[in-house]
Parts: C-alpha cells; sequence; structure tokens
C-alpha cells in the first residue's frame, strides 16, 4: 500500500529526511523520511522509551527539529526527567550540599549541579512539546498533530505507546486508528515514530531471543503502515539457571518451595562480544534502504550512546 502511494507521488512531493543523530544508524536507514511511520519495538523494560527520549534528545534538544511526544504511560513529569537523565547520563539529581559539605562538593562533584542545570535549560529552550493528557484518544492525537504542525512546524511526532491505543479496540477499529496515524503523517508530512510491544506468548518458546517481525504485536496493522520497524533487543535483559557444578559465580538467586536457585545474567551477544550495557538496535524492515544491527551504549539504563 505504501510503496503504491509513494510511487504514485507527484515529482514536486519528495520526502524530507529527518536525521535520528545516530551516525550509523542514520548510515543505514537514510534517516526518518517525513510522512512515513517508523516504529520501534521492544519487550517491557527493554529499553524502547529510553531509546525513544534518546531520539527526542538528539532531534528536538541536539538538532532543534522541532518535536512533539506523545505519552501514553509516563506523565510530562517523568518524561522530562527521562530526557534529562539522557543528556546527563543518569537519572538521580544531585541533592543541594549541606554547608559542611560545600568544599568538598566544590572539589568532587559541584560540577553535577552544573550538568543538571545546563541539561534543564536546554530542555526548555528546545522546541519540544511533550503531551501527556491524550488517554489514548486517536482524534485528540490526530488533533493536536493538526495543532502543533499549524502552529510550531512540528516535524516529527513520538507516540509512546501505540500498544495502549489497541487496547479493547477489535480488528478492525486498530487497522482504523494506525491507518489514521499513517494518513494524517502523510498529509502533515511529519515523520511519526511508535514504540510497541512484542508478542511475549512467542518469545517464551523461543531459543533465540532476538525478535523477528512476526512477533510484534498487531504486526499485520502495524507492520504493514509503518516504512521501518527497529527492535530494541538486550540479552542482558535475559538470565538462565545455573548449576554449582559448573558454577564459579551467579548473579543473583531465588528460592522457590525451599530450594534455592542460581542465574546468571547473559552477558554476552551472539557473536561472543560483551552485553553488559550494550544493546542492538535491529532494522529489521526498511523501505527505503537496508536492513541491519547497529549495536548502541546503553548508560545506566537510561541513555542510548553511539559506539565509535
Amino acid at each position: 500500500m505504501k510503496l503504491n502511494h509513494l510511487m504514485a507521488l507527484p515529482p514536486d512531493k519528495e520526502c524530507e529526511t529527518v536525521a535520528t543523530g545516530f551516525q550509523h544508524l542514520d548510515h543505514l536507514t537514510g534517516g526518518l523520511r517525513t510522512g512515513q511511520l517508523c516504529t520501534i519495538a521492544a519487550q517491557p523494560r527493554m529499553g524502547k522509551t529510553s531509546f525513544a527520549v534518546s531520539l527526542l534528545r538528539n532531534i528536538g534538544v541536539v538538532q532543534k527539529v522541532p518535536t512533539a511526544y506523545f505519552s501514553l504511560e509516563s506523565s510530562e513529569l517523568e518524561i522530562k526527567e527521562r530526557l534529562k537523565a539522557s543528556i546527563t547520563g543518569r537519572l538521580e539529581c544531585v541533592p543541594k550540599p549541606s554547608a559542611e559539605m560545600m568544599d568538598v562538593m566544590n572539589m568532587i562533584g559541584f560540577h553535577y549541579r552544573d550538568i543538571d542545570q545546563a541539561a534543564i535549560q536546554s530542555i526548555e529552550e528546545a522546541p519540544v512539546w511533550i503531551e501527556d493528557d491524550l488517554e489514548a484518544d486517536i482524534d485528540e492525537i490526530v488533533r493536536r498533530m493538526e495543532q502543533l504542525r499549524q502552529e510550531n512546524q512540528v516535524r516529527l511526532v513520538i507516540i509512546d505507546s501505540i500498544s495502549l491505543l489497541m487496547l479493547g479496540r477489535n480488528q478492525m477499529e486498530q487497522t482504523q486508528a494506525i491507518k489514521k496515524l499513517y494518513e494524517t503523517a502523510d498529509r502533515l508530512e511529519q515523520a511519526v515514530i511508535l514504540t510497541s510491544t512484542v508478542n511475549l506468548s512467542q518469545e517464551v518458546n523461543k531459543e533465540c531471543k532476538r525478535p523477528r517481525l512476526s512477533d510484534l504485536c498487531n504486526w499485520e496493522r502495524i507492520g504493514s503502515f509503518s516504512s521501518v520497524v527497529m527492535f530494541v533487543y538486550r540479552p542482558e535483559y535475559y538470565y538462565f539457571e545455573i548449576f554449582e557444578d559448573d558454577c564459579d559465580s551467579y548473579d543473583f538467586e531465588l528460592s522457590e518451595n525451599g530450594i534455592t536457585h542460581l542465574y546468571r545474567i547473559c552477558d554476552t551477544f551472539e557473536d561472543g562480544t560483551t552485553a553488559i550495557d550494550m544493546a542492538d538496535i535491529m532494522v529489521e524492515k526498511n523501505d527505503f534502504g537496508d536492513t541491519g544491527d547497529v549495536r548502541m551504549h546503553f548508560d545506566h539504563h537510561v541513555s542510548f550512546r553511539e559506539v565509535p
């Protein structure tokens, strides 16, 4: 559907691109195209919201591209805290030091407060709009997209998470909602990023945990309307049981019915390289370029940064 639509575009209507700010990812995908949908999918707590916020940092704060973030899961304050953490690399706010600690803070930590203040100022000055009162209402989301495009020239919209928009809707209503987002993105010439979950029931039975397109929830609807589909994959998210006879160390233990089980976190990717604080951004569908993986640092589980 989308390819036929693109082939039918008049010569003077070409898709503009918005760089993600991640050089290797932009080289692979060619950037985010206006008028198109891009889906970022992952398990809960895998890091998809952190990755979306990192894109908000790169595009809205650093590049000053007018960007809207529609949060259906978190409050505006939470997203701003995540955005600040994505800039500074940590979630914790440095408390105001006591008078007795001022000299020490001046020597070893006072600059942290300056970093926090600089991050807050950069967010306040950025052309970024964060919305948290949309209540998974597709008509309200479209209305806000139109308003922000008209009044603030917003070129990128991030919707986190589209899975909540699908709840309580039958298949026809889900298809209509995604189609409406796609048509609105095309009409307003906005690049739209959707975050989504993967199908947990399918993953349980998989020996290899790397996601596939078929794992995307509502693949027939979300995937078919998305020009780009990428997954956030961290082996570190998973763990496996180990036994005392082959155990030199373990990461944590759990007791069940009086029996203690030892577990080790998966600390390497399939190629044997370290997975600690690392992630693969897996581009599994790309209507405009190549597919493949881009490895990134996941600093303190709050901020995605490129591997040099």
